[in-house]
């Protein structure tokens, strides 16, 4: 999230109600670990880990960020884990020691479970200057067992790749927070090169905790609105609707758009429609509840990620949320639903 209020309280929340049921975490069989009963003859589904703000487990609560990726090596088979995303945010001052914890945590799954990240507004100055590119580079979190492209040779934080579930090749792309004009247009080739598979597209601040889109048109201001944060304006700013009229509008093949960054009310899902009458899923999640480390009454997140499970029909997408750390899931509407495909 940020260290800009902008109108909005900034006190600590609980851990999200709704933890009593960690058995309902994305299947009827789930044990409390998150992992599968034993039945070998169960069609498992393609899964997607989606990873929100952990700038305050960098920052104070080390161990929630490694029950996260251990969580994901314990059961990338089970459940069939073919990718982890992070939505920004993944430290919280840029300090060498904090970008040493997340290094520690993610790089765990190098040559196991491919993952994308991209940078929220935390992971950089507002010149957009980082240690980002030194504790996650390219070669490194692009192992031999898939395959990244990226738009900086240095940097990972624009990029995408190809990965297949249940049979279907989907691309995933993702976009630093309020990106620049050049990486928009990238962004646009990129999703016009590959017309014609199903993409989903991850960047720090697009959807408000409302289910409207980021939109500086909107007055006043939505509180956290990337234009507060002033990065690189003479290269652009883009903002939720700026993604939707440039990106999501134009590409027929963008399916959900993922992104994080909005506190107290850090969970927000939509579906917007084109002219063409296509629909695009929107999703926002953030459990961080407070603005400044280290958090304690929410332990920063409590540790709670996305399970996106994609049906084997290719019919419909399972959001579902579960934190290793606290072994339960949040269960209530907002946390557990379905996004239809066809």
């Amino acid at each position: 999230m940020v260290g800009l209020c902008a109108g909005v309280a900034c006190a600590d929340a609980a851990v999200p109600a709704g933890a009593a049921d960690p058995d309902g975490m994305v299947d009827a069989d789930a044990r409390t670990d998150g992992s599968f009963t034993a039945d070998a003859d169960a069609v498992v589904s393609s899964s997607v880990v989606v990873l929100p703000d952990t700038q305050f487990y960098t920052c104070a609560y080390p161990a929630i960020f490694n029950s996260q990726a251990q969580w994901v090596l314990d059961h990338h088979e089970s459940r069939q884990i073919e990718l982890v995303l992070h939505t920004g945010d993944i430290v919280d001052m840029g300090l060498p020691s904090q970008w040493q914890t997340a290094a520690e945590s993610l790089h765990r799954l190098d040559s196991v479970v491919p993952y994308l990240l991209t940078t929220g507004n935390h992971d950089m100055a507002g010149t957009r200057a980082s240690l980002f590119g030194q504790y996650f580079r390219v070669a490194d979190v692009a192992t031999n067992t898939w395959e990244l492209t990226s738009r900086d040779p240095t940097r990972v934080d624009n990029s995408y790749a190809v990965i297949t579930l249940n049979g279907q090749r989907w691309i995933f792309l993702g976009l630093e927070f309020s990106p620049r004009d050049a990486v928009v247009q990238w962004a646009s080739d990129v999703l016009a090169a590959h017309a014609d598979l199903p993409a989903v597209l991850f960047t720090h601040a697009y959807l408000y905790s409302d289910g409207r889109r980021y939109d500086r048109s909107i007055q006043p201001m939505q509180p956290y609105h990337p234009d507060l944060y002033r990065y690189t304006p003479d290269e652009g700013m883009n903002d939720g609707e700026d993604l939707w009229r440039k990106l999501i509008e134009p590409h027929e093949n963008v399916r959900l758009v993922l992104s994080g960054h909005v506190i107290p009310d850090g969970t927000a899902h939509s579906t917007a429609t084109r002219k063409s009458g296509s629909q695009v899923h929107q999703v926002l999640a953030n459990y961080q509840g407070c603005d400044a480390c280290p958090c304690s009454q929410a332990m920063g997140g409590g540790g709670y990620l996305r399970v996106l499970t994609f049906d084997q029909t290719g019919e419909r997408i399972h959001v579902s949320t579960y934190s290793p750390y606290l072994k339960a899931a949040l269960t209530e509407a907002e946390n557990d639903f379905l996004l239809p495909l066809r």
